[in-house]
């Protein structure tokens, strides 16, 4: 093989794994924002829970109060049902999140990740949506 070809195939192997190195830090920093998304809302998990306690509790004090206020309390009993679909999501999310790649290429990894950051931020936007509804509506008592 004339030195030519030889600097030519040398050249394009460090090409070709500078390249699948960047995938491989392009995934990393991925996989942290797909992290930092459930870091940011899984604190709340407890104030999730305290609010639906506190909207079942305002419910169940309208209905012994009122039968007119079935209104009032359809909408207390949804917004408990959200907390609670918010809540069951992030461990849905957690349990089905893979956090080891091992039979994955660095394409797959990236497709991966792209998908499970989409899906752990319609779980973050839910989790703050419903607080924000449950805490809006306890403060109008």
């Amino acid at each position: 093989m004339s030195p030519k070809y030889l600097r030519f195939f040398v050249a394009l192997f460090f090409f070709l794994s500078a390249c699948g190195s960047d995938k491989k830090e392009s995934n990393e920093i991925l996989k942290k924002e797909v992290i930092a998304i459930h870091d940011e809302v899984m604190p709340k998990m407890d104030e999730l829970k305290k609010l639906k306690k506190d909207i079942l509790q305002k419910s169940g004090e309208l209905s012994a109060d009122s039968v007119a206020m079935s209104g009032e309390i359809e909408k207390l009993n949804a917004i408990s049902a959200d907390l609670d679909s918010a809540f069951e999501g992030m461990f849905v999310w957690m349990r089905e999140f893979k956090s080891t790649y091992d039979e994955m290429t660095e394409e797959e990894i990236e497709t991966y990740l792209l998908d499970q950051k989409i899906k752990v931020q319609k779980v973050n936007d839910e989790i703050k949506t419903s607080i924000e509804a449950a805490k809006t509506e306890l403060e109008k008592s």
